[in-house]
């Protein structure tokens, strides 16, 4: 039987760029970071994590999938206090098309984007 969800692939178009702002403006830590092939400057296989997270997010586009760059990504990551995180990621650079919100079913909610604009939403945990 089915235990969990072990990676999301998230599409990025400028993998050094995407490992940068998952690192340094989200908080994720590296689990891979290796070249997929011989050439070091081609694809890599990267897996990061949010802290204290088992979901992997994997970021690389597979050959044929570049026209998922830049969408909703249907990815939504939690945190314990909207505001604190809100505040601390837009000091970061992470840019919020909606800030957050009280949403009519009870929970805040926002949305941030990456820097190829793949969309995350972003809720509380209780």
């Amino acid at each position: 039987m089915l235990k969990g969800v072990r990676s999301v692939g998230i599409y990025v178009s400028d993998q050094r760029r995407a490992l940068s702002f998952y690192q340094d403006a989200l908080g994720c830590e590296v689990i891979t970071n290796q070249p997929m092939g011989t050439d070091e400057d081609g694809p890599r296989w990267i897996e990061v994590k949010v802290p204290n997270d088992e979901t992997v997010l994997v970021l690389f586009t597979p050959e044929g999938q570049e026209s998922r760059i830049g969408t909703y990504s249907n990815v939504m990551f939690e945190c314990e206090d909207m505001q604190k995180t809100y505040e601390e990621l837009t000091l970061r650079g992470v840019l919020f098309p909606d800030p957050p919100t009280l949403a009519p079913w009870g929970k805040w909610w926002a949305t941030f984007t990456d820097p190829d604009g793949n969309l995350y939403g972003l809720t509380t945990t209780d």
